[in-house]
């Protein structure tokens, strides 16, 4: 996935979505208490799917000349896939979440109970 196709996904989730959820949260509670436990969970998100490991194969399997006519009868070869991995838009959902709740509980913690 190239840099600039992430454009779609950073504006959906960390911008609209993570506004939603804070502003659902604090709309309907009106508490610093919850904003700042959403504030928690956006950030375990964050951290939970920022890190990662190199992509895993099938054990080497679809490199070896053998193997990978027997994977392609099968269908159980990877395709190669233009949709946002899932642990992108947790990251970037979570990321959403924690900054737009640091936002409310700054700038509006007269009007949190």
């Amino acid at each position: 996935m190239t840099l600039t196709a992430l454009w779609k996904p950073v504006l959906l989730y960390t911008g609209l979505l993570g506004l939603l959820t804070v502003g659902t949260v604090y709309l309907t509670t009106y508490s610093g208490l919850f904003i700042l436990g959403l504030a928690a969970v956006g950030l375990l998100l964050a951290v939970l799917n920022g890190g990662t490991t190199s992509p895993t194969s099938l054990g080497g399997v679809e490199n070896s000349d053998e193997g990978a006519t027997e994977f392609e009868t099968t269908g159980l070869v990877l395709q190669s896939n233009t949709d946002v991995p899932l642990r992108l838009t947790l990251l970037l959902y979570g990321v959403g979440v924690f900054l737009w709740s640091i936002v409310v509980l700054f700038t509006l913690t007269g009007t949190l109970v």
